[in-house]
């Protein structure tokens, strides 16, 4: 196996990845607004208050319920590939428990119903039905990027995404053009949408592989593989779901809390400030869109190295990349600072924060992009109840801080985000460190393994 070989498609890989997974991204958040935008214009604003929030339900409790099966699929199947095993008991066993939380979380959706439409969809009931749909095509949808990006397979990857979001925007455009106004019928495309392009990029990928050299064989010599890796569950166990899942509904708790507060605050009333809130949030992790174009690819690298006992490496891999967020963080910042306010108001004339609680936002972004990328290192040395951490305790910060005498509202929730996601940081990069430590004094008093393939 050759660094230029992608593995399970037998054709070169793209020498930059992060390009076409950066494009992908792109498009998808930008077809997202056209999306709520498109409907909006179509069935006026109160109408399109349910669609709204479902997409946020699948943009928040789907995601964070769903992507450890992504994030654990993607780094065995990188284990597993990195020392030539085979790959299908370890998807078998993902697969089981990826099913297992979608009957779970249907269960619990289902015994949920009556007060779920009435609270979160004005009383109807459709919308309910169709987050359930929500949640099986973001199973699967999932289950197919982690599948993706474990296989290497980051083109099409990148095309799953782009496909998704242009198929929301191009179904919403169709309806809409011949006399479609039912908010119900124009959000079936949302949650239909992961189906379809999950399936697209499946079959472009196979398409690929059928068209290309043979798939790598598996390693013929399995003596000096590590031990952990030959076991197909290995790093795929129930505990390990669960940590991941844990570590995934905690982010969307954090990364939340500042709206939440809000409303509190304000006794849950529907506020200006909460809409320009909502809006300044939107502006200032635009980065994090780019982001979450690289984060599988992080991820299945970092594995790689942790795989084959490259510890330095993965510690300076993993500071380069954040001197990198952290630098290119400065420049984000800086423009947050000049031109916020103004993007701002392309939400509408209601919409208004002060600068200084946009450059807190932006700022707070930046540490959330840090402590992202550090906890990448953490999956990929399998300390999963370690990268859990990092979110209680910023959360517990981010509350203290905003329980703090603050004179303005915006700074509070702008200071205590800020605090909470330095406080992710420091947490998770020090978790990192004590990780590595003790994963290098582990390695250096076992056999030396000499199974692993130096692929990056």
């Amino acid at each position: 196996m050759t660094a230029s070989a992608s593995p399970g498609e037998g054709t070169p890989a793209p020498r930059n990845p992060v390009v076409g997974l950066a494009a992908g991204t792109i498009v998808l958040g930008a077809s997202n607004y056209v999306y709520l935008a498109l409907v909006g214009n179509v069935v006026g604003g109160v109408e399109s208050a349910p669609v709204s929030v479902l997409w946020t339900m699948m943009a928040g409790l789907a995601v964070g319920l769903f992507q450890p099966v992504e994030q654990l699929l993607s780094r065995a199947l990188a284990r597993r590939r990195a020392n030539g095993l085979d790959v299908r008991p370890t998807m078998r066993r993902v697969a089981l428990l990826a099913g297992g939380l979608l009957v779970a979380s249907s269960i619990v959706l289902a015994s949920a119903s009556e007060p779920a439409s009435r609270l979160l969809f004005s009383g109807r009931p459709e919308f309910t039905v169709l987050l359930a749909v929500g949640l099986v095509s973001s199973t699967v949808l999932f289950f197919v990027r982690g599948w993706l990006a474990g296989q290497g397979r980051f083109g099409s990857y990148a095309l799953e995404m782009a496909s998704e979001g242009l198929i929301k925007v191009g179904a919403v455009a169709v309806l809409a053009g011949a006399g479609v106004r039912d908010p119900i019928v124009l959000a079936i495309s949302l949650v239909l949408a992961p189906l379809a392009a999950s399936a697209v990029a499946v079959l472009v990928s196979r398409a690929a592989r059928r068209s290309g050299a043979p798939a790598p064989a598996a390693s013929p010599d399995g003596d000096g593989l590590d031990r952990r890796t030959t076991d197909p569950g290995a790093g795929v166990g129930l505990r390990s779901f669960a940590a991941l899942t844990t570590g995934s509904l905690l982010l969307q708790v954090f990364v939340n809390a500042g709206v939440l507060l809000t409303q509190l605050s304000v006794d849950g009333r529907a506020t200006a400030f909460t809409a320009s809130l909502v809006a300044g949030l939107a502006i200032a992790r635009i980065p994090l869109f780019l982001f979450n174009a690289v984060q599988s690819f992080l991820l299945t690298r970092f594995t790689v190295d942790a795989q084959a006992g490259r510890l330095r490496p993965l510690a300076r891999s993993v500071a380069v990349w954040n001197a990198v967020v952290l630098v290119l963080g400065v420049v984000w910042v800086v423009l947050v600072d000049v031109g916020g306010t103004t993007a701002l108001t392309l939400f509408g004339p209601d919409y208004e924060l002060a600068t200084r609680q946009l450059v807190l936002l932006a700022a707070s972004c930046v540490f959330q992009i840090a402590t992202m990328v550090t906890v990448q290192g953490l999956l990929a040395l399998h300390r999963d109840r370690t990268s859990v951490l990092a979110w209680p305790v910023g959360l517990i910060v981010l509350l203290v801080v905003f329980a703090l005498p603050w004179a303005d509202l915006g700074v509070a929730v702008g200071g205590a985000m800020l605090a909470g996601t330095a406080a992710t940081f420091v947490t998770a990069a020090v978790g990192l460190a004590w990780s590595i430590r003790r994963e290098g004094a582990g390695r250096a008093s076992a056999p030396v393994t000499a199974g692993a393939d130096p692929v990056h």
